[in-house]
């Protein structure tokens, strides 16, 4: 199983990092990492039980500033971390440059 880490995202900057975190900590408390491994065509527009309830736990945590993009674009994040696990993100998260 790949390991989905600790959800503290020390290596990326600040004003992002809360959308990291509250999105890791949301699928990690309602148990969701492995729902998590599905293809998705949309979590913008996605109807899924689960997307919404990742949505509504992210708002619980304190994050409130999501557009629909800046939550797809985070989910898509999360989804490569269950994929493939947190070390492989970071390195492809620090290659963007």
């Amino acid at each position: 199983m790949t390991s989905v880490g600790n959800g503290h995202f020390d290596f990326i900057n600040e004003n992002e990092r809360i959308m990291y975190t509250t999105a890791h900590a949301a699928i990690s408390q309602l148990e969701l990492w492995h729902f998590m491994k599905n293809d998705i065509d949309s979590y913008m527009f996605s109807d899924a039980p689960e997307v919404n309830r990742i949505s509504s736990k992210i708002v619980e945590l304190g994050y409130c500033g999501h557009s629909g993009s800046s939550f797809g674009c985070t989910m898509r994040d999360m989804q490569y971390i269950a994929q493939y696990g947190c070390d492989k993100f970071k390195e492809k998260y620090l290659a963007r440059g």
